[in-house]
């Protein structure tokens, strides 16, 4: 801690978009990087001074302050001294976490940039939140007239308590035409701005000459969103705020405003912002109050109570062998299985049957005992082939004279034959199911009697999914889980063990093409035997059966394996959260090809509903197809999400604009479908778009009616010059 640094043990920290749009991603570290509370969550906070450096004079140890700091989501923040004001001490620790960053970034926005004279006229957005209120309280301070929007009746109403002289609905956008229409054509002096997109254009519309527009949003500017200059002809001025690096970068004019809005509210001409507090435990759901606005002001955090504590849980029961039992491991001589009887050590056991078709001449085996036996296990090895019943009966009848009770087996015997299936014949098969089928099929019946703590069966995940080229080996594995499932009914114990592809043992270290083609199908690196061998341990330990291990992403999977998007993996790819669209454009629009029209409709709106019900927080039944999602409760920032959720989800870039001017589930999924099945605008269709847009853009809204008089002239005269070129 510095000298004029001082440490305040935090007790309320205000919310802001800012932490919201972060949280979402919707903001990049490039976009918080340069200010004074930098990439972090938290701007502002209140609480009691603990420390002061050698050279602080303006608070001592106990004194109540408020302050910026970044990281404020903290119980206690170290921050410069002129970052601090002292708290009235008739407010409580709430009420000062709302005032430092609205009241100071409205101040310089309003006071010092804009100039805001007696009997200008403001334009505020989102009156009920806690720029607006405190934006009307300072243009009320100012003498301004104050023309604000808010985004329901409610908030109408209480923009107008506050003082607004004019409220209109954020969610028309004609705004801009009732502004003008109330100001007899000619509009606004300030526009204090947070909407991003279309909204810019509106807002530059509704400007009188020498009027003076305030962006505080950030998206637009990393967006690198387009404005043309035609509206600044009439002597306008854009200022692009961002209070938090004002006070990194100016530090003296910061500290100079700061104190100016403290002593507007020491004299009572400014009042704290109406909050609602949200305790600590529960800042998930303050996070969401103010994504979804269903506040008046601010949300602020309660740390005055620290949060329950979390207890550890306690440690997951280790898999523990029996040092006084015989674990018998076929295919146990190499790869996987040699793998598996080293973990088995790892895990205690001192006895272990090693079973494989070629015994003590398996390459490598020597080294492989002479390690064990270092380690103190006893093992013995058995040149077996465990296809052939006699042969599972004489190694059991060996454990049985020579060795401790058979506790444990694990069938990790395998053979691989890959051929198209065109291309298999009986032999092949055989070659494959025999090892995995008929030694699985032997071993069960030779030890069905046997107290055993368990029967492991290595499976693959390619049962699940498939694997082209490999149609013997998934049918092995799928003989192995119906074996499992009819042990387990019989209340014997079974675990089948579905892996996917292994990195360091067996196969595929030999075979480098083959690994990197998995890995390229499944879009992640193959797991280590270490990975497969602690998951079979929980497994064991769970008594759980049948689980896949492996890594993957599920977009790739799913463009790699077909039957990946089969529907009973719904529930996976929710749990995941992998919509449709991680198959690819090419693959979705494939699958809704396949469907008729009606069924392709009700796909996109059921994925759709998923989204718009995780945002809004609501039974995906509850919402109609019809209903619009604003009378549901969702604003501009949830639409920028759901924009967000859908290209994710469908590979599809549908702006949040189209989505508010589109604002039921029924209509979204038809542009939705639309987008992508590639069907695209009719050319009229299009080029009115296109003429709409470029007429607001250039402040010719008036010119509006006309355009499709514009298009008609544009298509005849492209058809005239197609005419002159032929």
């Amino acid at each position: 801690m510095g000298p004029l640094d001082v440490e305040i043990e935090t007790r309320a920290a205000g919310l802001n978009f800012r932490d919201v749009m972060y949280t979402l991603g919707l903001l990049a570290d490039e976009a918080l990087e340069q200010g004074f509370a930098g990439p972090t969550l938290g701007l502002e906070l209140s609480g009691r001074v603990v420390r002061c450096g050698a050279a602080v004079t303006r608070c001592k140890p106990g004194d109540d302050v408020l302050a910026f700091g970044g990281a404020s989501f903290a119980s206690h923040v170290v921050v410069p001294e002129r970052a601090i004001a002292l708290k009235p001490a008739r407010w409580s620790f709430a009420e000062a976490a709302t005032v430092p960053t609205v009241f100071f970034t409205v101040w310089y926005a309003l006071k010092h940039l804009a100039n805001l004279q007696p009997g200008e006229r403001l334009l505020v957005h989102g009156a009920a939140g806690g720029v607006g209120i405190a934006s009307i309280q300072v243009a009320r301070l100012l003498g301004a007239e104050v023309f604000a929007t808010a985004g329901s009746a409610e908030r109408r109403d209480f923009a107008t308590l506050l003082g607004a002289d004019h409220v209109f609905d954020s969610r028309s956008l004609g705004f801009d035409d009732a502004i003008l229409s109330a100001t007899g054509g000619e509009g606004v002096d300030v526009v204090l701005n947070s909407l991003a997109g279309e909204a810019i254009q509106r807002n530059l519309r509704t400007l009188r000459p020498f009027g003076r527009f305030i962006e505080l949003g950030k998206r637009d500017f990393y967006e690198n969103t387009a404005i043309g200059l035609r509206p600044f002809r009439n002597n306008i001025s854009y200022f692009g705020v961002d209070a938090d690096q004002l006070m990194k970068v100016r530090p003296d004019l910061a500290a100079r405003l700061f104190d100016e809005i403290m002593t507007l509210f020491g004299q009572g001409r400014l009042s704290p912002l109406p909050h609602r507090v949200c305790p600590a435990d529960h800042v998930v759901d303050a996070f969401r109050t103010l994504q979804q606005s269903k506040q008046i002001g601010k949300v602020v955090v309660d740390l005055h109570v620290a949060p329950t504590r979390i207890e550890r849980a306690a440690p997951e029961p280790a898999f523990q062998a029996r040092m006084d039992a015989t674990y018998l491991i076929t295919g146990g001589l190499s790869g996987f299985g040699l793998a598996t009887a080293h973990w088995l050590a790892d895990c205690g056991a001192r006895h272990l049957a090693l079973v494989g078709s070629r015994g003590l001449d398996t390459p490598g085996i020597g080294p492989a005992l002479e390690a064990l036996r270092e380690r103190g296990v006893a093992a013995r090895v058995f040149a077996a082939d465990v296809a052939q019943q006699t042969d599972v009966l004489a190694v059991l009848s060996d454990i049985h004279d020579a060795m401790p009770p058979l506790r444990g087996v694990i069938h990790a015997a395998m053979v691989l034959d890959d051929a198209l299936l065109a291309n298999l014949d009986g032999a092949r098969i055989e070659r494959v199911l025999a090892p995995k089928l008929d030694g699985a099929w032997n071993l069960h019946h030779a030890t069905h009697f046997l107290p055993l703590d368990f029967f492991v069966l290595y499976s693959s995940a390619t049962t699940a999914l498939g694997n082209p080229g490999q149609a013997n080996y998934v049918g092995a594995n799928a003989a192995l889980e119906a074996l499992a499932a009819q042990r387990r009914s019989q209340s014997l114990p079974a675990c089948v063990a579905a892996w996917g592809p292994i990195a360091d043992v067996g196969v595929l270290t030999t075979n480098a093409a083959a690994r990197e083609g998995l890995q390229a199908r499944l879009g992640a690196a193959a797991i280590t035997a270490a990975q497969a061998l602690e998951a079979l341990g929980r497994m064991l330990v769970h008594e759980r059966s049948g689980l896949a291990v492996m890594n993957f992403q599920w977009g790739s999977l799913q463009r790699a394996l077909p039957s990946a998007r089969d529907h009973r993996f719904d529930d996976l790819r929710r749990l995941l959260d992998a919509g449709p669209a991680d198959t690819g454009d090419l693959d979705l629009r494939a699958h809704l090809a396949q469907l008729e029209p009606a069924a392709a409709r009700q796909f996109v709106t059921d994925a759709l509903a998923a989204e718009v019900a995780e945002i809004l927080r609501l039974p995906a039944e509850r919402l109609a197809a019809d209903q619009s999602l604003f009378d549901l409760g969702m604003d501009s920032l949830m639409a920028v999400e759901l924009a967000t959720a859908l290209e994710k989800r469908f590979g599809v870039t549908l702006p949040s604009m189209l989505i508010s001017e589109n604002p039921s589930v029924a209509r979204i999924a038809e542009r939705l479908l639309a987008s992508i099945s590639g069907q695209q605008e009719e050319p009229a269709d299009a080029t009115r778009h296109l003429v709409q847009s470029m007429l607001a853009q250039h402040d010719e809204a008036d010119q509006l009616p006309q355009a499709d008089a514009i298009v008609a002239d544009i298509h005849l005269t492209a058809q005239t010059g197609a005419r002159l070129i032929r």
